[in-house]
């Protein structure tokens, strides 16, 4: 992620209660084809005071999964400290189980969202889209909806442009899904439509006026507000959940103001707590941040000056982007004009993922309860490993 200004440092990782042991035993390897149909594909999530259990994703050179790590694979550092792996097993969320025969069951759509294999939210940033970034996000989710999502996947379109609410409608109809993207319309009532990288009249407006930076901060915090309500939608909800972000960005470089700070803690806070990974693709894809013919004329210092504010503004929007992401476990596509294969990308991370439970230090809850740094490492060479970055010392149980 490229640092801004604050460098921030702000997570949570995702921990269970003290039933994790369990549940990391119930999805253990060897202990069969996996649980039938119906029953529930992996934990709630909690912190608790007694095992830690962060989630991670574990790849390799090619970016492949690696699916056969155990205890001594894995190293896990709290505020720099080793701390003891008590257990470690791979969930699958994308394994078809067998029936006595050895063939695969059939899909079979669940009757209640606790039987959903996947938990999956559309977010789609409708507030401050171009009309061609709103086109293209339609385009592609139909792609995604019609080729990439299984029938036993429970899933939900939310847009930030819409009234707020908790009561999301997630629903594993196709057809019903269908008809929520090509309800995705752009719409002149946006104020901030022209996209990040227009504000500009002409080059020697520079600086960004406070009436920018209040629009700024506008949408940012509305976008942030929004995700959040759907985690608390999803918070109970069983296994890993996916908010799926379609966003041209917003700027993270102001989080000095309080409002967009807050937001920002909070629904990183809150997204580690449900055991939500956020994923994020810009719909602008290779933006040109250059000169056109277009642009006022001007000395060549001023032209300069124009095409550097461009470029930062692209910049500080995929910060945001790159931030929500990379802090909660997941990742940002940007600079990318092939959304289904962002999107196919982003569901192929959802195969499974490892949970590791660890043991905290005595005093990680009390009598400090602020910010545990937690970096997990693979001892075999040549993989990657992707997490949360870290937890506070706050026991939900």
């Amino acid at each position: 992620m490229r640092p801004n200004a604050l460098s921030l440092v702000v997570a949570l990782v995702v921990s269970v209660g003290v039933t994790a042991a369990a549940q990391l035993a119930e999805h253990a390897p060897g202990q069969g084809q996996g649980p039938p149909q119906g029953s529930e594909p992996g934990p709630v999530f909690r912190l608790s005071v007694s095992l830690v259990q962060v989630d991670a994703v574990v790849t390799d050179r090619k970016g492949r999964h690696v699916t056969t790590l155990g205890p001594a694979d894995f190293q896990v550092l709290q505020d720099g400290k080793p701390q003891p792996v008590t257990a470690v097993a791979y969930v699958r969320a994308d394994e078809r189980y067998l029936d006595a025969s050895g063939a695969p069951e059939p899909v079979v759509i669940p009757t209640s969202p606790r039987q959903a294999r996947r938990v999956i939210a559309l977010v789609v940033d409708d507030s401050r889209m171009t009309f061609e970034s709103i086109y293209h996000t339609r385009m592609g989710l139909q792609r995604f909806v019609d080729r990439e999502l299984q029938a036993d996947d429970l899933v939900t379109v939310v847009t930030t442009s819409g009234t707020r609410g908790t009561s999301w409608p997630f629903t594993f109809s196709r057809p019903e899904l269908r008809a929520a993207v090509n309800r995705l319309r752009f719409s002149l009532w946006n104020a901030s439509a022209a996209g990040a990288l227009e504000p500009l009249e002409n080059i020697f407006d520079l600086l960004p006026t406070t009436a920018e930076r209040d629009r700024e901060q506008h949408f940012a915090v509305n976008a942030l507000n929004r995700i959040a309500d759907v985690i608390a939608a999803v918070r109970e909800l069983p296994g890993r959940k996916t908010v799926l972000l379609v966003s041209e960005g917003f700027s993270i470089s102001g989080l000095s103001d309080s409002q967009i700070r807050d937001a920002m803690y909070g629904l990183v806070d809150q997204a580690n707590r449900a055991g939500v990974v956020i994923y994020a693709v810009d719909p602008r894809g290779l933006v040109f941040t250059g000169l056109s013919a277009a642009d006022s004329t001007g000395s060549p210092s001023a032209m300069a000056q124009l095409m550097a504010r461009r470029n930062d503004a692209l910049l500080q929007t995929q910060d945001g982007l790159r931030y929500v992401a990379g802090q909660t476990g997941g990742f940002a596509v940007v600079n990318n004009n092939d959304m289904p294969g962002a999107f196919r990308r982003v569901l192929d991370d959802q195969r499974g993922y490892y949970l590791i439970g660890f043991q905290p230090s005595g005093d990680t809850f009390y009598p400090n309860r602020g910010f545990r740094r937690v970096k997990v490492k693979v001892t075999r060479r040549g993989l990657r490993v992707r997490t949360r970055a870290g937890f506070y010392g706050v026991a939900t149980e």
